[in-house]
C-alpha cells in the first residue's frame, strides 16, 4: 500500500505531540512494508528538500514570500505539485491529512484526516502567553477565524475523520457545529522500545543530581497557557515548604518560559524547581525514568497526551487533570490520580497526598504493563490501512486542476 501524510511538522525536525504522532504512525507503516511519503513545510528552510529516513520518503516544502498568507499559499502550492507528481505514477494512494494547514492542497481530492485538536482554539489559547495591544488582538482574531474556516472546510471535505480519543469525537460536533462526518476513534501510542523502564534507574537519577530521597515531579509540556503550568508552579509552591525533598522539573519550550521562571523565582523555588528547556528525543526517556511522578495539568483541549503514554511506558505514574482525554488514559489505571483542571487547591492537595504517602502511586511495573496494553501504535496504523481499501486514489482525478 502507498500512503502520503500531509502534516505541519515532522519529528525530529520539529518537536511536539502532533508531529510525533504523525512520525510514529508513518514509520510504523513503513516498517510494515508500505510505501510512505510525508509532506510538510521545511522548518527554517534549511533542511534538504527530500530525504529517506526510517523508510519514509520526506518532502520538505519551501515557504516563500513575506507574511503568513504568502508563505501559507506557497506551501500549499508546493504540496499540490508533490501530490500531482506522486499521483501521476497511478499507484493507489491514500492521502492522509494530519493538519488543516495543508488542506488547500487537497482541494477536490479524496482524503482522510486525523483531527487531534481544534487549530483555531488552540492558537487562541496560546496567544494568552504574551501581552497584546488592541490592533494585535484584532489581527489575531481574524487569523483565528481563518484557521477555523479552513479546518471546518477540511473536516467537511474529508471522506473519514480519525480522532485520538472519545473526548475529541464528542467535542467535534461543538468545534464544527452542523457537520457530522464519519468519525472513528483510533487512539495513540508510545514507542514501547524507546520508552520502557530503565535498567539502572538509580544511575539515571544520579546523573541528574537527584539524591535517593528526593521526590521529582516532572511535566513534559509546551510552555503554553493551555498546559496549566502556572497553576502547577503555584500548587508546588504550596506544598514545597512542608516537603523539603520535593523537586519539580518542567521540560519544554514556548512563549510562557519567562513568566514561569518569574513565578518560580518569586516563590523562592529556584533551587527546587527548574525549567529544562527542550529535551531531546534521546534524553526524554531518561527524564521519565528519573521522575517519581509525571504531571499533566492541562486546562482544556487535550486530545490525547503522548507524554502520559510515554511516561507510563517508562513505568512512571501520572497525575492528570480531568481535562480533555486525560481521564481516558489515566483513570483506568487508578481514578485517584485525577484532579480538577485549573484548580490550584485540587492540584496542591494531590501533590501533598503523594508526598506524605496518603495517596499510594501505582507500582512502576504496573504502569509499564498497562502502557504496553493500552498505548500501541498498531491501532491507528491498522485503521489507516483499512481506510486505504476505501479511499485510495489511483492517479490524478479527471477534471481536477
Amino acid at each position: 500500500m502507498r500512503f502520503v501524510f500531509l502534516t505541519l511538522g515532522y519529528t525530529p525536525d520539529l518537536d511536539g505531540g502532533g508531529y510525533r504522532y504523525a512520525t510514529e504512525v508513518a514509520e510504523l507503516l513503513a516498517r510494515r512494508g508500505h510505501e510512505v511519503h510525508a509532506v510538510f513545510p521545511n522548518p527554517g528552510e534549511t533542511l534538504p528538500a527530500q530525504e529517506l529516513r526510517s523508510g519514509v520518503h520526506l518532502h520538505r516544502i519551501a515557504r516563500t514570500g513575506s507574511g503568513f498568507r504568502a508563505r501559507w499559499n506557497s506551501a500549499n502550492d508546493g504540496t499540490r505539485q508533490v501530490l500531482r507528481t506522486l499521483l501521476a505514477e497511478r499507484t493507489p494512494t491514500l492521502l492522509f491529512s494530519h493538519h488543516a494547514y495543508l488542506s488547500p492542497a487537497l482541494r477536490d481530492l479524496p482524503f482522510v484526516m486525523v483531527l487531534q485538536g481544534p487549530w483555531a482554539l488552540e492558537h487562541r489559547f496560546s496567544l494568552q502567553a504574551r501581552p497584546r495591544g488592541l490592533l494585535r488582538r484584532v489581527v489575531d482574531e481574524v487569523a483565528c477565524r481563518v484557521m477555523h474556516r479552513v479546518e471546518r472546510q477540511s473536516v467537511a471535505a474529508a471522506k473519514l475523520v480519525f480522532v485520538a480519543s472519545e473526548y475529541s469525537r464528542k467535542r467535534l460536533a461543538e468545534w464544527h457545529r452542523g457537520l457530522s462526518p464519519e468519525t472513528e476513534v483510533i487512539g495513540g501510542g508510545a514507542d514501547l522500545v524507546r520508552f520502557q523502564p530503565a535498567a539502572d534507574r538509580a544511575g539515571v537519577r544520579t546523573q541528574r543530581q537527584l539524591a535517593p530521597n528526593d521526590f521529582l515531579f516532572l511535566a513534559v509540556r509546551r510552555l503554553d497557557p493551555r498546559m496549566g503550568l502556572l497553576q502547577l508552579v503555584e500548587a508546588f509552591a504550596r506544598v514545597a515548604k512542608a516537603h523539603p525533598r520535593a523537586r519539580l522539573a518542567i521540560a519544554g519550550k514556548g512563549a510562557q518560559r519567562e513568566e514561569l521562571q518569574a513565578r518560580i523565582n518569586a516563590a523562592g523555588l529556584s533551587e527546587r524547581a527548574q525549567l529544562l528547556g527542550f529535551v531531546s528525543e534521546d534524553e526524554l526517556p531518561r527524564w521519565y525514568a528519573a521522575a517519581d511522578c509525571v504531571i499533566m495539568p492541562s486546562l482544556d483541549l487535550e486530545g490525547f497526551g503522548l507524554a502520559t503514554a510515554e511516561a507510563l511506558a517508562c513505568g512512571t505514574p501520572v497525575l492528570a487533570s480531568r481535562a480533555g482525554a486525560n481521564p481516558e488514559l489515566v483513570q483506568p489505571l487508578n481514578p485517584d490520580l485525577m484532579f480538577e483542571p485549573g484548580d490550584v487547591e485540587s492540584l496542591a492537595v494531590i501533590l501533598g497526598r503523594v508526598l506524605d504517602g496518603s495517596l499510594r502511586l501505582p507500582e512502576r511495573e504496573t504502569c509499564a504493563a498497562y502502557a504496553r496494553t493500552a498505548f500501541r501504535w498498531d491501532r491507528p496504523a491498522d485503521a489507516i490501512e483499512r481506510a486505504h481499501s476505501r479511499w485510495a486514489v489511483s492517479g490524478w482525478p479527471e477534471g481536477v486542476t
